[in-house]
């Protein structure tokens, strides 16, 4: 039976591929749970002069997300950072994304209710936001060089395919580059805007066929992840430095030296007082884990009503438990995870729709989920120019 769930949240944490497998298998021994898992790389510049002009360094990544009911979250996060000692500099992030709705299939893997056992309590963030952004390939160097210069962490890079009106043109196919990256940020609420700013503008998201960005919130978290490679005669790099001031401050607002206009008396330097407000419609990131085989058959459903376009990657289904094995090697199964942002009528629409047909459809491993968007940046025909301080 296809049930609507409110209490359910999406924990997803960020890895070195060496340390995932161990966080992986220990928050699910012994217990009747599970873990999708993707293969990412994330972005290290270099801060010596001349190595500048270098390409970015990606070392290996491993994203793992879970679909967890709210009372299980503090635990798992908690174990995350603990197992995977996300509490020392430049060792991954972790954070929990709770949904407004979840619509859930019988036999889609949810982890159980029960709590675990008392951990470790680590001090997370609470105002953070996730910043997703889906460009071609030729754009991600340069946009996550913009992110960092304005402060950013180095953003975690992996690939997508995407799907939309051109796949059901016929021979009009072969104008569509399928293969996309996706860059994902996580920033302090009070820097997200200069960031999603400042990667909006190197992208040119203002142009068509440029790319999609949007921002997300973040219930709770934890994230150290690097920028920079420092230059191997200094005992600490500069985002080391930075983090031990803001420790050392109890706070990041120091770091704020925007200069804003003081009137006739010319230009002063401290917080900026007033930003442009742009108004957006409101919308939301509807976001669909299925079976790979099943995929095609949720893609037709989804742009049959209204959805203007997915974003999909692909992951593992870890599950210790009941993993086959064949000549000794682990077999998985390999899920579809598809985004798509859109408004909230044909959100509603589309989840109602997926209600009525997902049973008939034979669609019973799958999970939707809906989440508000704080902000988009793409080229929106006939509007003004996104650079421009009056852009809509």
């Amino acid at each position: 039976m296809f049930r609507n769930d409110h209490t359910l949240t999406t924990v997803t944490s960020v890895l070195p591929t060496r340390t995932a497998q161990e966080v992986a298998k220990q928050i699910t021994a012994g217990q009747d749970t599970n873990a999708l898992s993707w293969k990412a790389r994330g972005t290290l510049l270099h801060d010596h002069w001349l190595k500048k002009f270098l390409p970015a360094i990606s070392p290996a990544k491993t994203m793992l997300q879970m679909v967890v009911p709210d009372t299980a979250v503090d635990p798992i996060v908690n174990s995350v950072i603990q197992i995977g000692k996300l509490n020392y500099q430049a060792t991954g992030a972790v954070f929990s994304t709770p949904h407004d709705h979840a619509f859930v299939g019988p036999e889609f893997p949810v982890w159980p209710g029960e709590e675990s056992g008392p951990g470790q309590e680590h001090k997370l963030s609470s105002d953070l936001c996730l910043i997703f952004c889906i460009v071609n390939h030729a754009f991600s160097e340069k946009m996550s060089k913009a992110a960092i210069s304005v402060g950013a962490h180095g953003p975690i890079v992996y690939y997508c395919e995407g799907r939309g009106l051109r796949d059901r043109l016929g021979w009009l196919r072969i104008t569509k580059e399928h293969e996309k990256e996706v860059l994902m940020v996580i920033a302090d609420q009070s820097e997200a805007e200069d960031i999603f700013d400042a990667m909006s503008k190197a992208g040119e998201l203002h142009l068509p066929g440029r790319g999609f960005m949007f921002r997300l919130s973040i219930d709770k978290g934890l994230f150290n992840i690097p920028s920079r490679v420092a230059h191997h005669h200094y005992d600490a790099s500069m985002q080391q430095v930075i983090n031990a001031i803001d420790h050392l401050q109890g706070h990041s607002h120091w770091r704020d030296q925007s200069v804003f206009e003081v009137g006739a008396q010319g230009r002063g330097t401290g917080i900026d007082l007033e930003r442009p407000l742009v108004e957006a419609k409101p919308k939301t990131c509807l976001t669909t884990i299925i079976r790979r085989s099943q995929m095609q058959d949720m893609v037709d459903l989804l742009l049959d009503h209204g959805v203007p376009g997915l974003s999909f990657s692909f992951a593992r289904y870890i599950d210790f438990e009941e993993e086959k094995r064949i000549n000794l090697a682990h077999v998985t199964e390999e899920y579809a995870v598809m985004r798509s942002i859109t408004d909230e009528d044909t959100c509603v629409n589309v989840c109602q729709e997926i209600e009525d047909h997902a049973e008939g459809l034979n669609l019973s491993n799958l999970c939707v989920t809906v989440n508000s968007v704080d902000r988009v940046a793409t080229y929106v025909p006939g509007h003004i120019d996104y650079r421009s301080d009056d852009a809509a």
